[in-house]
């Protein structure tokens, strides 16, 4: 891929002022494409941040003291809030662990759920839906397997659809993937709407797009390890790879009337200083890339993105 796309991006956020210096546990992308952060509140019960365009203060609540560690935030239905650990076990007295609670806005634990063990990824819908990936102990692992090892684990397909109550719901991932194919790391995901929904995955990093009541398109990818995706109707951008975690590719989905990968630039976010962003965490939503550095919080959209590159 030989051109390069400088492209000016100011922080969406900066939460240093909200976080005062406490450790951000866990940074979540709602489906409106506002950010939540869980934070560290010391000898406090955690505390649980939302912010929004223009919004002059963020919205926050604290957890109950004595909750457990969390690692995903997810918002859901009617003001709910979703707070997932990645790792669960099965214990023969107990059955599986309840990974995830469900909290009300005043920080009132409302219900527990399992969503299994290894988790990559939650993304939430707007009607309640919780999409889950899983890295490969999630896939092939022991823990969530019992003490014979006779159980399959909770996240054996790579990629699970669950309602707002924990119930397992059909996600399509295998009718999706064709006979023979299957996740085995499921490296990134994008729930981008109610109805659809992208992932890309190891072993051979397929493309995916699912849509409800509509055939799967699968595409053969020529980036390894990427951890984000942003999808439009015509492009992908990935972002990352084995090499540089910070690497973004822009490709066509479709090129001289083919469905194929083609590559079409790479793309440089710079700061209001101009200097790259170097983001620890990125995520995809949509046409929506997210990214964090420390306490600074960026966005992009592939419309931007396309605009500039002069995409046809």
């Amino acid at each position: 891929m030989k051109r390069t796309l400088h492209v000016e991006v100011h922080p969406f956020v900066d939460a240093a002022e909200a976080l005062a210096g406490r450790n951000v546990k866990a940074l979540g992308v709602a489906p409106d494409n506002t950010v939540w952060w869980l934070a560290d509140a010391g000898g406090e019960g955690d505390e649980v941040l939302h912010f929004a365009d223009g919004w002059d203060t963020w919205e926050r609540f604290t957890l109950p003291r004595g909750a457990p560690d969390f690692h995903y935030v997810q918002p859901l239905p009617d003001g709910e809030v979703l707070l997932v650990n990645g790792r669960c076990r099965y214990h023969s007295e107990t059955g599986y662990e309840r990974n995830a609670h469900v909290y009300s806005p005043e920080g009132t634990l409302l219900r527990e759920l399992t969503l299994g063990d290894g988790i990559e990824d939650v993304q939430t819908t707007s009607d309640g839906q919780v999409w889950v990936s899983y890295f490969d102990e999630g896939v092939i692992g022991s823990l969530t397997r019992g003490g014979d090892g006779s159980r399959s684990p909770v996240g054996a397909e790579g990629l699970e659809r669950f309602d707002a109550l924990g119930q397992r719901q059909e996600s399509g991932v295998q009718m999706a993937l064709g006979l023979g194919q299957s996740i085995l790391e499921c490296y990134a995901l994008n729930v981008a709407s109610e109805r659809e929904t992208w992932f890309y995955s190891y072993t051979d990093f397929p493309l995916v797009r699912m849509r409800p009541g509509e055939p799967s398109t699968v595409w053969s990818s020529p980036v390894n390890g990427a951890r984000a995706i942003a999808v439009s109707d015509t492009h992908v951008l990935f972002g990352g790879c084995y090499d540089d975690k910070a690497l973004l590719q822009l490709y066509r989905l479709y090129y001289r009337g083919e469905q194929r990968l083609a590559p079409l630039t790479r793309v440089v976010l710079t700061d209001e200083t101009g200097r790259a962003w170097q983001p620890s965490w990125l995520k995809g939503r949509g046409p929506w890339l997210h990214g964090a550095e420390g306490t600074r919080h960026f966005r992009v959209s592939m419309e931007e993105l396309l605009a500039l590159a002069g995409a046809t």
